[in-house]
């Protein structure tokens, strides 16, 4: 057994724009007082982000940390390029924890989230509350989504655990066990927008739960790597929707394909032909990708996980990066069973009142 406690997989792609971000990152990780693996994986960076993060590193202190750096030569987007680093990962270690490089750690943050899951056997994922980069504002503490599958941010602090659809991709803690199960904790196939909530329905309809913890984790940039809105955003967050809607068992199914292009790109403002045409496009793709997986045996039971129970159907069809405007839902907490444990109302979406 590796006296190793955690994995860490860190996943670059062109920081150079905000180097100093990704080198707090990794200065943040190596203040870690526990004993960790650091798998660096560079996605095809093309900016010398990677070298001038392999040099940082060098003058790290190293402490007692085991350091492996993996430079791929294609962009397998946020899928791929972790799943490579899990791959390469010590298979004997108990913990597997995912950090984006513009998300710089709170001290003692991943300590304290292994300690509950050290405790908690159940809990198959945790993550904690992460502000943004200023440290003033919650980025989020988990998602809650829909039955339309639109995630919902909890954007408040907590003062307890509680269970969510899904943990953040920026920084979530995974034990090992469940991903050696899964083989990958990501679809190949998924690149972006189609990575950590797949990963919480899978975990739910394992028989674990997905906790956010009241520990304040960290603060993110949020977006650093892809950008602002692009096409390439914009396809690759329709595409995943798509995916989403085909590969799972939603109830909304049919009618969330028949709405798609009469209304959502109308509502959702795309005034810009180049930004409609990657919509329709990546939603079609999503569709079709989602509709060979299903063909092929796989299939995501949303119903495992938390949902929201009670909302205006029509004013939840819009994917939550473009979304604006105020809706009323409540959240349904659920055992894992589909039994209603408690219910907490949220008013304005993204915002847990």
């Amino acid at each position: 057994m590796s006296r190793i406690t955690v994995s860490v997989i860190w996943l670059n792609y062109n920081s150079a724009k905000f180097i100093n971000i990704a080198k707090e990152s990794l200065r943040s990780i190596y203040m870690s007082s526990i004993p960790l693996e650091l798998v660096l994986v560079d996605n095809a960076s093309t900016d010398g982000s990677f070298e001038e993060i392999k040099t940082y590193i060098s003058r790290l202190d190293e402490k007692d940390f085991k350091v492996k750096s993996i430079g791929l030569n294609k962009n397998l987007g946020y899928t791929g390029g972790n799943n490579i680093g899990y791959l390469n990962s010590d298979p004997e270690v108990k913990y597997v924890a995912f950090i984006n490089n513009d998300l710089i750690l709170y001290e003692n943050s991943l300590e304290r989230i292994i300690q509950h899951l050290d405790v908690h056997k159940d809990v198959g994922i945790a993550q904690g509350i992460i502000y943004d980069i200023g440290g003033k504002h919650i980025d989020n503490a988990g998602f809650i989504c829909t039955e339309t599958l639109l995630n919902i941010a909890i954007r408040r602090s907590i003062n307890k655990p509680v269970y969510v659809t899904y943990a953040s991709g920026a920084y979530m803690v995974v034990r090992r066990e469940l991903l050696s199960k899964l083989g990958v904790p990501f679809d190949w196939d998924g690149f972006m927008y189609f990575d950590d909530m797949p990963l919480g329905f899978k975990v739910w309809s394992m028989g674990f739960k997905v906790v956010s913890l009241p520990i304040e984790a960290g603060r993110h940039f949020g977006g650093a790597s892809g950008g602002l809105i692009s096409e390439k955003t914009v396809y690759y967050m329709y595409r995943g929707w798509g995916m989403l809607i085909e590969a799972s068992n939603t109830r909304f199914k049919g009618l969330l394909k028949k709405l798609f292009l009469k209304d959502i790109p109308i509502i959702n403002g795309f005034k810009n032909p180049r930004l409609l045409k990657s919509a329709i496009k990546g939603f079609m793709d999503g569709l079709s990708l989602g509709r060979k997986k299903r063909e092929s045996g796989y299939s995501l039971d949303i119903y495992s996980a938390p949902l929201v129970a009670k909302y205006n159907l029509l004013s939840l069809l819009l994917p939550n990066r473009l979304v604006s405007g105020r809706v009323d839902i409540t959240l349904a907490n659920t055992d894992g069973s589909g039994k209603l444990l408690e219910l907490r109302k949220f008013s304005n979406l993204g915002t847990l009142d």
